[in-house]
């Protein structure tokens, strides 16, 4: 079977994919992503076939030039932005490469990612099916609903009908997240199949040796992911209330990043820009993360306890999944100070509760049927 992924460019969107596509490959199938020009090469390097598609870099500044949201607020905000980047700015410019490329390829199946909302146009324009892949939660149905409005002359610009929910949900909708964490409604996804979700770093990247001296110490990570990483006062916040407690803290702040920017440290504390996951949660004690749902799900699967201080996007969602679950302790912005956060971070390592939760769920995660079972699936359901 002649697969195709789309996806938007954030690791975040394109990781938890990864894991799927590496079984299709290895099951014997053909395989090719479509993806921004800027991470296409990474791609490459792991062995894929990949074509340029869709834009790179999309500023909030440019999505309000063209979708305003002003006078809006709450979940009409949210709506709005995730309206404008996804169904607007970033799927016109992604159907303009997809299709092309989707013609001359002819794949017998389309994944899309679930913010990728060209993957479905260009399947529906040649009679074939498309699967959704989720990142983490399944997203609130308000803002498909928007961004299904938004995208709706792409689908008329090509002779078709628009399809409820940009069509993400048409045919088969992958869903990476753990039962016992899902806070949202899914009764309007009409079929759905568990996919477990797998940690996946891209190869060759990492700032060397972050590792010092082996110490009986714990080790905390710190990661603001790689877009909403600006804030260095709130994470300088962060290290200056965990450097005081008897751990080792590791921070990553991004590819673009500069350690320098949070000053000097002291012995217990390495600031770097990248570390691939896979290597560092295994030594890990607890996690202090934006609650960006690849670090949440990793982290979860190494039944790690969290502290989530969450910035945006599908961020909220997580936090209400790791609280209720028990997973983790959660800080709202405004919340986050030095006496705050080394208090939760006391609780998060000292109180069982936490890691007990999580190895609850990191047994049901494991529980979920494996990439190469999907793979299987899949192909029985779609390959003909």
């Amino acid at each position: 079977m002649r697969v195709l992924f789309t996806t938007t460019p954030g690791p975040g969107h394109i990781h938890p994919m990864v894991p799927l596509a590496t079984a299709f490959v290895r099951a014997g199938h053909d395989l090719a992503w479509v993806v921004a020009d800027e991470v296409r090469p990474k791609l490459v390097r792991e062995g894929f076939e990949a074509f340029a598609g869709g834009r790179g870099n999309v500023t909030f500044a440019e999505v309000e030039e063209r979708f305003p949201s002003r006078g809006r607020a709450g979940e009409e905000l949210l709506e709005a932005i995730f309206a404008g980047f996804f169904g607007g700015i970033r799927a016109e410019a992604m159907i303009e490469d997809l299709l092309p490329v989707a013609r001359r390829w002819r794949p017998a199946l389309v994944v899309n990612d679930q913010a990728e909302l060209a993957g479905p146009i260009a399947a529906a324009a040649l009679g074939i099916p498309n699967v959704t892949h989720s990142h983490g939660s399944a997203l609130p149905r308000g803002l498909l609903d928007a961004a299904s409005a938004v995208a709706a002359p792409l689908w008329r610009g090509r002779g078709l009908e628009p399809r409820p929910f940009a069509g993400t949900y048409e045919h088969l909708y992958l869903d990476i997240y753990p039962p016992s964490l899902q806070t949202a409604d899914m009764s309007h996804i009409p079929a759905v199949q568990p996919l477990r979700p797998v940690a996946f770093a891209t190869a060759g990247e990492g700032d060397g040796d972050w590792r010092g001296e082996d110490r009986d110490r714990p080790l905390v990570y710190v990661t603001f992911g790689t877009v909403f990483n600006r804030d260095t006062a709130l994470i300088g916040t962060v290290v200056e209330a965990l450097r005081e407690l008897p751990v080792d803290v590791v921070v990553t702040l991004g590819p673009q990043g500069d350690p320098g920017a949070l000053g000097e440290q002291p012995a217990n504390v390495r600031v770097a820009t990248y570390i691939p996951q896979t290597e560092l949660l295994p030594r890990c004690a607890a996690v202090v993360s934006h609650a960006g749902s690849g670090t949440f799900l990793a982290a979860i699967g190494h039944g790690l306890p969290q502290l989530l201080i969450p910035q945006g996007a599908d961020q909220f969602l997580n936090a209400e999944a790791g609280a209720k679950s028990g997973v983790a302790l959660v800080l709202r912005p405004g919340e986050v100070t030095v006496e705050g956060v080394r208090d939760a971070a006391r609780r998060v390592l000292d109180d069982p509760a936490f890691r007990d939760a999580a190895v609850r769920v990191r047994e049901e995660i494991a529980a979920m049927p494996s990439p190469e079972a999907v793979v299987d699936e899949l192909a029985r359901r779609f390959g003909g």
